[in-house]
């Protein structure tokens, strides 16, 4: 097994979860609340709280990039056991002017989006990657922000 590149699985899998990709996911994760929420990068299936929950769409993201890297660095992906994304969420809201990023954002017709109150996340990720020979581990932390219930429209 090529030990570098699925280390970098495992930091990739923290930065991808705590990045732009998980935009498709805010109303999801939004709707989930505080908690942790633990994906399945392999099968794509996730749980919040123990509990199953509905597809998220970071959650195919996720899977999506690591069949596709193992598939072009020739890493067989039934060599992989487990690669998993432990997030714990830590939601709280704020006024607009409180925020801390400068990120604007645009409804369906272009327009700029600005209301009193965005959600503010602090996730803590932590990632695994399991082969017969080892296991590689990742850990992120990063804050998101963004205007509630987006992406949908208002």
């Amino acid at each position: 097994m090529r030990r570098k590149r699925l280390k970098h699985c495992a930091d990739t899998l923290c930065h991808m979860f705590c990045g732009w990709r998980l935009v498709n996911s805010y109303t999801d994760i939004e709707s989930l609340g505080s908690g942790t929420l633990e994906i399945d990068a392999l099968s794509g299936s996730s749980k919040f709280a123990d509990q199953p929950t509905k597809q998220l769409a970071i959650a195919g993201e996720l899977r999506a990039w690591l069949i596709e890297d193992c598939d072009t660095n020739q890493i067989p992906i039934d060599q992989i056991h487990a690669a998993k994304l432990t997030a714990t969420l830590d939601f709280s809201k704020t006024d607009w002017k409180q925020r801390k990023s400068r990120d604007h954002w645009f409804d369906h017709k272009g327009a700029e989006i600005v209301w009193r109150q965005i959600n503010r996340c602090v996730i803590q990720c932590n990632s695994i990657v399991k082969t017969d020979e080892c296991e590689y581990r990742s850990q992120y932390q990063d804050v998101e922000e963004w205007p509630e219930g987006f992406p949908g429209t208002r």
